[in-house]
């Protein structure tokens, strides 16, 4: 194979060597493989071990700048700052305002209810309002008589007792809130003991007057005493 000589003008055999490689007598073209050989040499190790690499540790080291000091000087500064904040905050509400304000508040209150119950407390010791009357005095009764009526509105509770003549009598509470209609109160009526012919018997009154009747024909002596 030839190939033409462009400076002298003169085609030249190209010859390989053993390796079957390009053998090249020419020294401008042996000295421009050389360079380009180089060049690439230089491609594959100094620029990315050199030069390159020289970039990547500068971005690194920036980055290691950036991630260190800040986060360590100014972010850590601020973030030990906020930390003793609410250290000191934590240790105001459950010191000071706990055992100082708060402690005091409750002193106060506690200091007015000690005074509002201070002194004795007065306790009425009157005897019970008493009031008291005669039904029937040694009278002789038929058997439904009734008694004069009784008001009393000022009382809670009355008492009934006297006597019959026959051992065997009784009689009968009547109730009324308007002192004229009249109801038998069947749970109050009272009989006389049998061996004296005593009678008595209590009722609270939770109306307003009551009359008593006479349920047998005997003679009767009987009185009411009331009491608040």
């Amino acid at each position: 194979m030839y190939v033409r000589d462009i400076v002298n003008n003169k085609n030249k055999v190209l010859e390989v060597d053993g390796s079957n490689q390009l053998s090249v007598k020419d020294t401008v073209a042996q000295t421009s493989l050389s360079n380009i050989d180089s060049s690439c040499a230089n491609i594959s190790a100094d620029q990315a071990t050199a030069t390159n690499q020289a970039t990547a540790n500068g971005s690194l080291a920036t980055l290691a700048t950036a991630s260190s000091s800040q986060a360590t000087a100014a972010n850590q500064a601020t973030a030990n700052a906020s930390l003793s904040s609410i250290a000191s905050n934590s240790a105001n509400i459950s010191a000071d305002q706990a055992t100082a304000t708060l402690q005091s508040a409750a002193n106060t209150s506690l200091n007015n209810i000690d005074t509002a119950l201070a002194g004795v407390i007065q306790v009425s010791s009157a005897a019970p309002s008493r009031s008291s009357g005669s039904l029937a005095s040694a009278a002789s009764k038929t058997a439904g008589d009734l008694s004069a009526s009784v008001d009393g509105n000022s009382h809670r509770k009355c008492a009934i007792f006297g006597t019959c003549s026959n051992n065997s009598g009784s009689v009968k509470v009547h109730i009324s809130h308007d002192n004229v209609n009249y109801y038998e109160d069947n749970q109050n009526q009272y009989y006389a003991n049998y061996s004296n012919g005593h009678i008595a018997g209590h009722f609270d009154i939770n109306a307003r007057y009551f009359k008593i009747e006479f349920m047998d024909s005997e003679t009767y002596t009987l009185e009411y005493a009331m009491c608040d």
